[in-house]
C-alpha cells in the first residue's frame, strides 16, 4: 500500500506544518492517537466540530447583530466554541473565543464585535485546514477500507 503510506506521510507533514503555524496544538495529536482504538474518530470529530461551529458562528452573528445584545448568550456560545475548538486542537480559535468571552463578560459591544471578527477569521482558517485534513483522511481510507472499518 505505497499510496496510503505516501498519503499518510503527506498528512503527517501537513499536520506538523499546522502545528508550527500555531493553528493546531497537541490536542489534535491526542485525537489522532485515539484513532487507533476507534477508526475514523478524527473524521467524525472534525465533521461534528465543523457542523456545530457553523451553527454557533451563525448564532453569534445574529446575537451580536441584535439591537440589544444578550451578553450572557454570547458568553455561553464563546465558551462552547472554545471547548469544541480545543477538542480538535484549534488553539488559535480557542484563544480568540476566550477573548470574545472576556469582552462579553465586560458587556463591551465594541470589544465583543472585534472579538467575534477574530473568532470568525480564525474559524475560517481552521475550517479550511480541517477540510483539507478530511480530504486526506478520506483518500487514505479509500486505500485502507478494511483497516478503517474494523
Amino acid at each position: 500500500m505505497p499510496g496510503a503510506t505516501l498519503l499518510t506521510q503527506q498528512l503527517n507533514n501537513f499536520i506538523r506544518s499546522l502545528r508550527e503555524q500555531g493553528i493546531l496544538d497537541f490536542h489534535f495529536e491526542e485525537l489522532k492517537e485515539l484513532e487507533s482504538d476507534t477508526p475514523c474518530l478524527v473524521v467524525e470529530a472534525i465533521t461534528m466540530f465543523l457542523r456545530d461551529a457553523d451553527c454557533s458562528i451563525a448564532e453569534l452573528l445574529r446575537t451580536l447583530g441584535a439591537p440589544l445584545i444578550n451578553y450572557t448568550r454570547v458568553t455561553e456560545i464563546a465558551f462552547q466554541l472554545k471547548g469544541s475548538s480545543s477538542s480538535v486542537g484549534g488553539c488559535r480559535m480557542a484563544h480568540a473565543c476566550c477573548e470574545l468571552r472576556d469582552a462579553s463578560e465586560a458587556y463591551s459591544k465594541e470589544r465583543s464585535l472585534s472579538g467575534f471578527d477574530r473568532v470568525r477569521r480564525e474559524y475560517l482558517v481552521l475550517r479550511e485546514n480541517l477540510n483539507q485534513i478530511l480530504q486526506m483522511e478520506h483518500a487514505i481510507n479509500a486505500f485502507e477500507p478494511r483497516r478503517r472499518r474494523q
